[in-house]
């Protein structure tokens, strides 16, 4: 499908690998020009070049988006090369969550989490979106989580920061009045991840499964996580969501927070 896309200009953060490495292809693909970001030189040119190999164009962005300074550097290398965008797909991952539960995990695991996602999220938003608004035409797409809506126990830093990235890109979106740029946010359910599907091979290990992969998707989605749809979602389907969200198709959707979840979420 040609989603009129060709030409436009898209940083995808934390796009080295899962999610991000997905979408940013599938853009390219459309013929997006992409900025690929991430900490890892390797595992960014490595995505840069399956890019090229497949006709696509592509640049690399290193920078740590947790800190202003990381933060001006991927902004400053992005306009060097690209002299603005025209998507921006906030998905660089949360880090620096604990999983002690409420009352044990120190604060400073908060401070740390808020940095890496929606303070991340913040600066690239004030680094590019004006841009956007100049020239009228832009998308800003967050990735939260199935559990900014349905929360869980335990993880108390990492839940409020996926609530925190929905609301504040819906708080965006009601800043831009007749400029041209939507602002959206996804929240996906289980996807298969490369850190899914190692946690999913030791959780069948622990519970005595079958190695088939197979067998193992069948047990999660029957027992641990039952998912209407039968099966755990892939990085592809985040990356058509993202895709579809940032062509003209969606011109009339913004402030919305689009639930990618197989029907994970138990709520309407």
């Amino acid at each position: 499908m040609d989603l009129k896309l060709k030409g436009k200009r898209a940083l995808v953060t934390g796009s080295t690998s899962g999610i991000g490495a997905a979408t940013a292809k599938l853009l390219a693909e459309e013929g997006v020009i992409v900025a690929v970001h991430g900490r890892d030189r390797a595992r960014g040119d490595t995505v840069v070049r399956e890019i090229e190999a497949a006709g696509g164009q592509a640049i690399l962005a290193l920078g740590d988006l947790s800190n202003d300074a990381g933060a001006t550097a991927v902004g400053d290398a992005v306009e060097a090369q690209f002299g603005g965008i025209d998507i921006l797909f906030n998905n660089a991952a949360l880090t620096g969550e604990g999983h002690t539960g409420w009352f044990e995990e120190p604060l400073e695991h908060w401070v740390e989490a808020f940095q890496s996602k929606p303070f991340a999220a913040a600066r690239m938003i004030r680094r590019f979106v004006p841009g956007m608004a100049e020239r009228h035409w832009g998308r800003v797409i967050a990735n939260a989580s199935a559990s900014a809506i349905q929360p869980i126990g335990g993880i108390p830093a990492q839940q409020a920061c996926y609530a925190a990235m929905v609301n504040m890109t819906a708080s965006l979106a009601r800043s831009l009045h007749n400029v041209g740029v939507t602002a959206n946010t996804i929240s996906p359910g289980l996807i298969l991840t490369p850190a899914v599907d190692i946690w999913a091979r030791d959780m069948a290990r622990q519970q005595g499964w079958s190695k088939d992969w197979d067998a193992i998707e069948g047990k999660l989605v029957t027992t641990m996580f039952p998912l209407p749809c039968g099966r755990i979602g892939r990085v592809l389907d985040i990356a058509a969501a993202v895709a579809f969200l940032s062509s003209d198709l969606a011109g009339f959707i913004t402030g919305t927070n689009l639930r990618i979840d197989g029907g994970q979420v138990q709520c309407v």
